[in-house]
């Protein structure tokens, strides 16, 4: 493996390189024993972070005796929340889609369809490359044996031939294909140019809740836990609104938002006190000692009841607060149009759901639902982990494959946004929640009274009535069934 920094001193092999920003850490360099021809190595280890992804720690073998060479990736942070799916489509000659990164967790299943090609999860370590290099490693691994199935069967090596024939010609960019990562552990990463995979054509990103048996695939259930019966709202792993890419009325039950430390429950409490906080045993997320989660509800004026759920723990002090939306289903969505010119505008609160999308038309930018996750902050932090959030872009977009038409149409786009959080001129921040759950401070009593704060409903379209499963909440409701006898977690 090759570790290439922003000036690289000579071509590496585009399957094995790892390029990393200048302001990383220095790689480590230590000596160690060769496998293959037992002299002594050299292993570099270096400590890099993906962007729009998490730290990775990177390990290579370097033998100069024989030559041999190998490499890992290993993950410094903890499973993600949920599983990830990346399905990238590569069209004929396109050659840059071969280049993009792909961050392969030991826990992931990599397919081609066309190919009928499955790589199982546990059959290769973790590895970083590219689309290219991932093939021709698969490629390389088949050919290993193949003079020795040549010798035992003929026919079968035959078949193998026509099939690296066909691989050949999806590594060099010759017929169309398409590369699926599904990873249960939330480990793996595929890279998006634009930083922004709901933006790209070509490339697809499914979060899902992992099944019981994921999760003992990835160890974080005994096999014992998995054969036990199914608990009391815990739905089929086939169920299209509660299994693996789930969509509906599960989406419906999620948090607005989940705020480390206790940020969240401040912005709430300037609002209204609760009236009643119940306190219920839990764990901790981060050290899974005993915690204690307060739960209560409370109204914030104007927009709705929200239950705001804090977890503090005592061993390792860490705190979240996870915030739910009180009540039923609205019946419209909400665009809210704030005109932001003064200070004043900059500090309001600002509760913005996993559900939303924003946009500033002054600065080009569009946020799609679900890119940032759910957030409780202020109309300044929000613009402040936009920029923090497509700054860590640069390695991808700013690298030194970059083009100088695209370093200038970023440095513009970044001026645009700073400008805008300096308030060197005025902008607008437009925020569209189909489920009404986002909400922005007026700076007066009535919202109706404020002169830069605008408020609309609209009718929901049919494929936002579907994707977060209002038509099969509607299908109940057709069918006269009680509605609060239906379990949706």
């Amino acid at each position: 493996m090759a570790v290439a920094t922003n000036q690289p001193d000579a071509p590496v092999d585009p399957a094995n390189a790892i390029y990393v920003n200048q302001g990383d850490d220095e790689p480590l360099q230590m000596q160690s024993l060769c496998m293959n021809c037992h002299e002594n190595g050299m292993t570099t280890m270096l400590l890099t972070r993906v962007p729009h992804f998490r730290d990775i720690m990177v390990a290579s073998f370097e033998c100069e005796h024989c030559n041999f060479r190998n490499n890992e990736v290993s993950f410094t942070g903890t499973f993600g929340e949920q599983g990830i799916k990346y399905t990238l489509s590569v069209a004929k000659g396109d050659h840059q889609a071969l280049s993009r990164q792909v961050v392969k967790s030991d826990s992931a299943v990599v397919t081609v369809p066309e190919l009928e090609l499955e790589i199982p999860a546990a059959t290769q370590k973790g590895s970083i490359t590219t689309v290219e290099g991932l093939l021709m490693d698969t490629a390389s691994n088949i050919r290993l044996l193949q003079e020795e199935r040549r010798a035992a069967d003929p026919t079968t090596a035959k078949l193998i031939d026509e099939f690296l024939a066909k691989l050949d010609s999806c590594q060099q960019g010759e017929r169309d294909f398409t590369v699926i990562v599904n990873d249960p552990a939330g480990n793996s990463y595929v890279e998006s140019p634009g930083g922004n995979p709901r933006q790209d054509a070509l490339l697809q990103a499914e979060h899902y809740d992992r099944t019981r048996q994921q999760q003992v695939d990835i160890g974080l259930l005994a096999p014992e836990e998995a054969q036990a019966p199914a608990k009391q709202g815990e739905m089929d792993a086939s169920d299209p609104h509660h299994g693996p890419g789930a969509v509906g009325a599960s989406a419906l039950q999620k948090a607005l938002a989940r705020i480390q430390g206790d940020k969240a429950e401040k912005i709430m409490s300037k609002y209204t006190a609760p009236e009643e906080v119940i306190e219920l045993p839990g764990h901790c997320m981060a050290c899974n000692a005993d915690a204690v989660t307060r739960v209560f509800q409370t109204s914030i004026p104007y927009f709705k009841e929200v239950v705001i759920m804090s977890n503090a723990c005592d061993t390792c002090g860490y705190r979240s607060s996870d915030i739910k939306a009180g009540g039923g289903v609205s019946e419209k969505g909400t665009n809210i149009t704030l005109a932001v010119s003064e200070q004043d505008d900059l500090r309001r609160d600002v509760i913005k759901a996993e559900t939303a999308s924003i946009s500033i038309p002054e600065a080009d930018l569009e946020v799609t639902t679900g890119s940032m996750g759910g957030l409780v902050t202020t109309v300044e932090g929000l613009l402040e982990q936009i920029i923090t959030a497509l700054r860590q872009t640069q390695t991808f977009q700013l690298g030194d494959s970059a083009s100088a038409l695209d370093r200038s149409t970023w440095g513009t786009f970044f001026h645009k946004l700073e400008d805008c959080m300096a308030l060197k001129q005025s902008w607008t921040l437009k925020i569209k929640d189909p489920l009404s759950n986002s909400f922005i401070a007026p700076c007066t009593e009535n919202p109706e009274t404020d002169p830069r704060l605008t408020s609309e409903e609209y009718q929901r379209s049919a494929e936002e009535d579907e994707e977060y499963g209002i038509d099969h909440l509607k299908k109940y409701a057709g069918e006269g069934l009680n509605m609060d006898s239906i379990d949706l977690n």
